[in-house]
């Protein structure tokens, strides 16, 4: 079976982390016995540049039309790409990992949580009124959209250590009383996960001083948004942090960190937008019953594991000296050696 999957290569470090990705990807393919057609689907600055179009209508079609999406970052055109792709494929949930590993200096261990981000409302809905005079931007809040993102929260705490912490500001505005309202609405169908809810001030403090409590985060959009980059520098980095934006029928998988287009591309990071690979694979095996999918998909979360427990082979973000490259080149080795 072959799944197409359209690539947005993005800006800055997107074209190479991305290339070496996928990359990585017909490695795995190769390995464990599945077929991945990627689909070039150019978004983004140097696009809109090229074009006038951050998002070509071609490309939309080619995202539309394709079994998932793997994206790189973008830089100042993040609005007219992701922020619209989410809302016109209905992404709804964003999901964000954050783990400590023994190799990535961090003031923590044993950190391991989720954020699950709505993806479509609160003031990311963009709806504005802006001169030179003033700016007002519209909060949205439907019971329908918690309804459905408090669903995947605490289906995902059920897999996890069954708890899940509401985020919301609902001492300052109604709209995030009735974002927390919702959300107990739905923890009353799962009697085994245990639920609190604290303000997003509060939450922040103690993602600071106490991250090992938190299991599942659930969050109204900007919170989850601004909350991933603290959670980040939790774990010990932006560079490792990958993300989901899944929907009923689409799926979009990127890195949490922006573009670095100061960055010289062989110096960066690849393990976010390797991680967002990771958990396109494993939503795609799901989504189509694949098991050498969720294979690979295991295999490639367990070897990037093991690389950064060792603390050997780090990329020089990390404090290690492996270039871009040829921490792939080891990636590859670690996937041979588990599936021996």
């Amino acid at each position: 079976m072959t799944y197409r999957i359209s690539v947005i290569e993005g800006d800055g470090i997107g074209p190479h982390i991305v290339g070496l990705t996928k990359q990585l990807l017909s490695f795995l393919a190769d390995e464990y016995g599945f077929t991945l057609e990627f689909l070039d689907a150019p978004a983004g600055d140097k696009v809109e540049k090229e074009t006038g179009e951050a998002l070509p209508k071609e490309t939309l079609n080619k995202i539309l039309s394709s079994d998932a999406c793997l994206k790189g970052p973008v830089g100042e055109t993040a609005r007219d790409v992701i922020v619209f792709l989410r809302q016109k494929l209905d992404l709804y949930a964003n999901i964000r990992p954050f783990k400590t590993y023994r190799g990535v200096k961090s003031r923590w261990d044993n950190v391991d949580f989720v954020i699950v981000r709505e993806n479509t409302e609160d003031l990311y809905k963009s709806i504005e009124d802006v001169d030179e005079e003033h700016g007002v931007a519209l909060l949205v809040i439907t019971h329908k959209a918690t309804e459905r993102i408090a669903r995947v929260a605490f289906n995902m705490a059920m897999q996890r250590r069954k708890k899940v912490t509401i985020v919301h500001k609902a001492n300052v505005l109604r709209s995030y009383q009735l974002f927390r309202k919702t959300a107990y609405e739905i923890a009353e169908g799962f009697k085994e996960v245990k639920v609190d809810d604290m303000y997003v001030d509060n939450a922040a403090y103690q993602m600071i001083i106490n991250p090992q409590t938190f299991d599942v985060i659930l969050t109204p959009n900007l919170f989850g948004d601004i909350l991933s980059d603290e959670a980040a520098g939790v774990a010990g980095t932006i560079g490792i942090a990958g993300s989901a934006n899944i929907g009923e029928n689409y799926g979009l998988f990127e890195p949490v960190h922006g573009s670095a287009p100061t960055l010289d591309p062989e110096t960066a990071n690849p393990i976010a937008q390797i991680t967002a690979a990771k958990m396109m694979l494993e939503w795609l095996g799901e989504k189509k019953n694949n098991k050498n999918l969720k294979q690979a998909s295991q295999i490639l979360s367990k070897a990037v594991e093991n690389i950064l427990n060792e603390g050997k082979i780090l990329t020089p973000d990390l404090g290690g000296k492996y270039k871009c490259s040829q921490f792939i080149d080891e990636l590859k080795k670690e996937i041979e050696r588990l599936g021996k």
